[in-house]
């Protein structure tokens, strides 16, 4: 990008080229300030990004942003992904997400239509009835354009909760619908994220309980602070809240500001409301209150279980609570106890853990349990236990993720939803009493032509340590090992994640094109479990960047690829792997893509969502801690002088988990540092949030075409050389 240490704050030169005019990428001035960490001394040589209120700043970024989109359409075949994506869109016809199923029948879900671009609220009767369309989000606001990012019907399906965003905001607005009449009440409550803590609907369909988010600005830091669980009731005032459970009206639980308080009514008449203090943790407090006692004054929530039971779901039926913990059960078991009397040490174990399976969830009916498994998070499966007996459940078709979702303890069927990387997320309703799968044809049926010839390689590679790490190979049948075919390595490794396969029809177009993808499940994720966590956290987060460079180490070895033709991509969290992988070893990438990532993580816990990562990243104010993070801080690995693979960085104005000065500190210094003639360009959207959140349909495929065209571009594909 810019070469390092200039003494004028923004400089700016045209230059033109065969008849082409551009604006060169800027140079702006650093500002070096030294901190000192438990005696140990950082440098900081850009922390003037950090003031996104200074002009120079706003400048700099717009015309990064402006060069970065410039320099992407000389690109010219980068029209060709674009075209790509919406045929594959027109042979869908149309997109179904987001489908709620209640007990007695009744469908709600979002739709869009490939020409539309945006999603609509349909209802039906049963999911093989006619369809009727519920609400328009075009109609809620005259001059601002809002998406629907969340909804939620009430138990009996007369009335749904539906929340609307902007685009490249999380920050929602809640209104209410009745289905019946199509009426929306005219109450408009606000302040929400219900993305996080969902809305959980009362027993008597009165009202429902969600997050109150005080601060809503992603640029504030109190974002995301101070959040209070609260319970609405239909027809009432919104601005008056009426607390039910918060730092402030429970002070002897010890809430932090950054935690969040969780409400779940988990099935209506059951007599109990249950919550949690949420965040990222993978484990959380639970406490528990019946649900006639929510408001009653002089009746405290009572503790149920601790963070150091280690439970992640709980479900009550006939006065029991079974749960799933990972409590000396790396791989998890499901356990069973009283909600009169609840004792988690002495509890009773349903499903005890399995050697090399993660127990990933459960759904409970009258008299049966089915949950699910995964093998290194790609090969899943469906079991039922009765009366002591686990059996398994023979699928439709193989399935590298399943989600499962009980349709009620009375009801004789099962919610079963089955994907993979190649293959769409097609949904079932499981006749119990028949043994027989029934598709449910709410989502349009695609014809999957284009990737018949791409399969999926599951292994295991030994990496620096002699730990095997999964790696899924996605490639075509026919494909004869070539040193040179490009290799898109993806990976995350944070928050525990079980990094679940996903269908996408634009990743796979890499494969189709005659390329690879692999997919590298390195520690910090939850492919192997509890342990598999905590083995990338915090202090031993070297492990995730260090997993990814063996797997990149082992394809060239093995004679897949070749350093000139391997793309590192990483997302949010997913950037501390790309970026460490890069600027650990340069000499493996000939190009880098890096999406709203979290890239200077000694400065992390300063950002609005910075106190919540904390449980995950750590704290520089603990010494241990500190190091760990300056070890994971791509940004203070950038070496003077070093010769850097091409470099395509991303980010949003609006994101207030991965604040945009973030990577541009990254992106800055970079250009600074750098002796390779490789292009580092910094895509800044002062319209998006974090990792495009709310784009359209289109603007989601330009992003997928600038980072693929760049990607190209870099490993020497042709038809993707800039025009001059």
């Amino acid at each position: 990008m810019i070469s390092h240490i200039l003494h004028s704050s923004v400089l700016c030169y045209i230059f033109i080229i065969v008849g082409y005019t551009a604006v060169s990428q800027e140079k702006i001035k650093d500002s070096l300030v030294i901190d000192t960490y438990h005696g140990y001394k950082v440098e900081d040589l850009y922390r003037n990004l950090e003031n996104l209120k200074d002009t120079t700043v706003i400048n700099w970024l717009q015309q990064q942003g402006e060069y970065a989109r410039t320099t992407l359409k000389r690109i010219p075949a980068r029209q060709q992904i674009i075209d790509r994506q919406l045929a594959y869109d027109k042979k869908k016809k149309f997109d179904a997400s987001k489908i709620k199923t209640l007990s007695n029948g009744r469908c709600f879900y979002l739709k869009s239509y490939a020409e539309e671009g945006s999603y609509k609220l349909y209802y039906r009767e049963q999911h093989d009835a006619k369809e009727f369309l519920l609400y328009d989000p075009i109609t809620f606001s005259n001059t601002e354009k809002y998406h629907i990012n969340y909804i939620q019907p009430d138990w009996e399906g007369e009335k749904i909760a539906i929340s609307l965003s902007k685009k490249g905001e999380e920050a929602s607005k809640i209104i209410i619908q009745e289905v019946a009449t199509k009426k929306v009440f005219p109450q408009i409550i606000k302040n929400c994220i219900p993305t996080i803590g969902g809305i959980q609907w009362e027993s008597d369909n009165n009202g429902f309980i969600y997050v109150h988010f005080p601060i809503i600005d992603p640029t504030s830091d109190q974002y995301w602070m101070n959040t209070k669980a609260i319970r609405y009731t239909i027809g009432s005032d919104p601005d008056i809240l009426v607390d039910i459970f918060s730092k402030s009206n429970n002070p002897s639980m010890g809430l932090k500001p950054e935690d969040f308080p969780f409400v779940r009514n988990h099935a209506p008449n059951d007599g109990y409301l249950v919550a949690k203090v949420g965040g990222v943790s993978a484990f959380d407090d639970f406490y528990y209150k019946k649900e006639k006692d929510l408001t009653a004054k002089g009746i405290p929530w009572k503790p149920l279980c601790k963070q150091a039971d280690k439970v992640q779901k709980i479900v009550l039926r006939d006065h029991k609570l079974i749960y799933l913990s990972a409590k000396n059960a790396s791989h998890y078991k499901i356990c069973e106890t009283s909600i009169d009397s609840p004792n988690f040490d002495t509890s009773n174990v349903l499903i005890p853990e399995k050697d090399d399976e993660v127990i990933t969830d459960f759904v409970v009916t009258d008299k049966r349990l089915f949950f699910t498994t995964k093998k290194n998070s790609v090969i899943a499966k469906l079991f039922l236990y009765k009366n002591a007996t686990v059996k398994e459940i023979p699928l439709p078709a193989p399935s590298g993720k399943i989600e499962i979702k009980s349709l009620g303890a009375q009801s004789d069927f099962l919610k079963v939803s089955i994907g993979g990387y190649i293959n769409t997320t097609t949904s079932y309703y499981y006749d119990i009493s028949k043994n027989i799968f029934i598709p449910e044809n709410i989502d349009a049926s695609t014809e999957n032509s284009d990737f018949n010839n791409v399969t999926v390689d599951e292994i295991e590679i030994p990496s620096h340590d002699g730990v095997l790490v999964p790696l899924s190979i996605i490639r075509n049948n026919d494909y004869k090992k070539n040193k040179d075919t490009r290799v898109l390595f993806y990976g995350y490794g944070s928050y525990g994640s079980p990094g679940t396969p996903f269908f996408d029809p634009t990743l796979l177009s890499w494969v189709t094109e005659g390329g690879i993808v692999a997919i590298a499940h390195v520690r910090g994720g939850g492919e192997k479990g509890d342990a598999w966590h905590k083995a990338g956290y915090k202090t031993t987060k070297p492990n995730t960047w260090k997993d990814m460079i063996a797997c990149t180490e082992y394809m060239i070895k093995e004679g897949y690829t070749n350093p000139d033709k391997c793309v590192i991509w990483g997302t949010s969290a997913g950037g501390i792997l790309a970026g460490r992988a890069m600027t650990d070893r340069p000499d493996l990438y000939s190009a880098v893509i890096l999406s709203s990532p979290a890239l200077n993580m000694l400065r992390s816990e300063i950002q609005p969502n910075g106190q919540n990562s904390i449980k995950e990243f750590g704290t520089v104010k603990i010494k241990e801690e500190f190091e760990g993070l300056l070890e994971m801080d791509s940004y203070h690995h950038i070496k003077k002088g070093e010769k850097y693979p091409a470099t395509y960085v991303t980010g949003g104005m609006k994101d207030g988990r991965v604040v945009i000065w973030d990577h541009a500190k990254f992106v800055a210094k970079l250009q600074a540092y750098n002796t390779s003639d490789n292009p580092i360009l910094f895509n800044v959207n002062f319209e998006d949030g974090h990792a495009g959140m709310n784009n359209s349909t289109q603007e989601i495929y330009e992003k997928y075409a600038d980072a693929f065209a760049f990607a190209l571009w870099q490993t020497g594909h042709p038809e993707y050389q800039p025009k001059e």
